[in-house]
């Protein structure tokens, strides 16, 4: 059996031989296992970098798990497909967080930032509708790009 590493999802599930009920499983296994994978090897951020006698012992561990439950094991392959993706997911979110723990600390180091809105007296209100001027956020902040409007 082989499958492409873009496979669609049904076409790795037919390959596998799974009901969806027996593919939910196997998905929730994978994902737990490339979890802890990821965890304790940082390092290993994509199927190529993982070292072959660990992906034997994977394979070994998830087809454990599988044959436990009464579903058929996978081949090397169908793993190769599905932690190649949980380890591109896993590494987009680890990058999204440390990004927002960055923000997060930079933000806190100078102190909480707070917005206070005003009430606008009657002569204030007079004057802005009278002289336009420019908001604080460019047009592009706040509405879509226009083609006629913004060029």
């Amino acid at each position: 059996m082989s499958i492409r590493i873009n496979a669609t999802v049904q076409e790795a599930r037919t390959a596998a031989g799974h009901s969806q009920e027996q593919w939910d499983r196997f998905y929730f296994i994978t994902k737990d296992e490339a979890r802890q994978l990821a965890e304790a090897h940082t390092d290993w951020k994509r199927w190529i970098l993982i070292p072959a006698n660990e992906k034997e012992q994977m394979l070994e561990r998830i087809n454990g798990r599988l044959r436990a439950e009464g579903i058929p094991a996978v081949e090397m392959i169908i793993l190769k497909w599905r932690v190649s993706q949980l380890l591109r997911d896993i590494q987009r979110k680890y990058e999204a967080g440390s990004m927002l723990q960055e923000m997060r600390s930079t933000s806190s180091a100078s102190g909480p930032s707070i917005q206070v809105q005003t009430a606008q007296t009657q002569s204030d209100s007079s004057m802005q509708s009278s002289s336009p001027q420019r908001s604080e956020y460019s047009p592009s902040e706040t509405r879509p790009y226009d083609p006629i409007r913004d060029v």
